[in-house]
């Protein structure tokens, strides 16, 4: 896909990124998978001075906003290379995209020019729009920690699979009896937001992978994904932590 979500530490989705960046546009006949080092593209590429590989940041604290999109991802993308293949976008820290600065790219990615790459490193998945992670590859990069523990349960990974899978097929009574899948997390807030990332994540590579495989996307996947970010912040506010959970699991069964 043209599109690539890679998840892990800034250090490593990077290197990874600039790699697969200088193998896109590398000259050799065969490159290898960080490109052969020695044609012009390649140089030009490590004195930082590629004229088709852009690095896309935030120009605000907030993160990466519509004006950021616009004028660093949309703009270059209206005209072709300027002297190589691909114009390749690495987006730093790709989860502070906000929700507008996303649907903005929507029609980039969905529709993107044959010579268009984007390159999406973010510390996790759970920020991106059910209608990103659709149009985009999930790829692991090197050690995964979640961003709300250092190490997280795998029971609680287990939980989060189990309840994503049976949303496909539960009917409404189920939906609601599976509170008890949260139950014993109850009086901990931050193992419920865990337990919720961990799902989400889940719904988003499912997702991903339905995509790459030109499957059709189960409508209560992708209303999983906004169901839950508006639950972790119900949860947040203090809700009622029975009553906002048994809703989101039958939001979901809603579809």
């Amino acid at each position: 896909m043209q599109s690539r979500i890679l998840v892990g530490d800034a250090a490593n989705t990077l290197e990874y990124a600039l790699g697969v960046a200088r193998r896109l546009n590398c000259l050799a006949e065969n490159p290898t998978e960080t490109g052969c080092g020695s044609c012009l593209s390649c140089k030009v590429f490590d004195k930082n001075s590629h004229p088709d590989t852009f690095m896309v940041e935030g120009t605000k604290a907030s993160g990466i906003g519509v004006d950021d999109v616009r004028q660093q991802i949309i703009a270059p993308m209206a005209t072709k290379p300027f002297k190589y293949k691909h114009k390749v976008f690495v987006i730093q820290k790709a989860e502070t995209l906000t929700p507008q600065a996303q649907n903005s790219l929507l029609k980039t990615i969905e529709e993107p020019a044959p010579y268009g790459v984007f390159l999406f490193l973010a510390a996790h998945e759970f920020n991106f729009l059910p209608t990103i992670l659709s149009r985009c590859s999930l790829e692991k990069i090197g050690h995964q920690t979640n961003p709300t523990t250092n190490q997280p349960d795998l029971q609680l990974q287990e939980i989060a699979k189990d309840l994503i899978e049976s949303t496909q097929n539960m009917d409404m009574l189920e939906a609601f009896l599976s509170y008890r899948s949260f139950e014993p997390y109850k009086d901990s807030k931050e193992t419920l937001q865990t337990l919720l990332n961990l799902m989400y994540c889940y719904a988003g590579e499912k997702i991903s992978a339905a995509a790459q495989a030109g499957e059709p996307i189960s409508n209560r996947l992708l209303a999983a994904t906004k169901i839950i970010q508006e639950t972790k912040k119900i949860l947040t506010q203090n809700g009622n932590t029975q009553l906002a959970l048994e809703l989101m699991m039958a939001k979901i069964t809603n579809g």
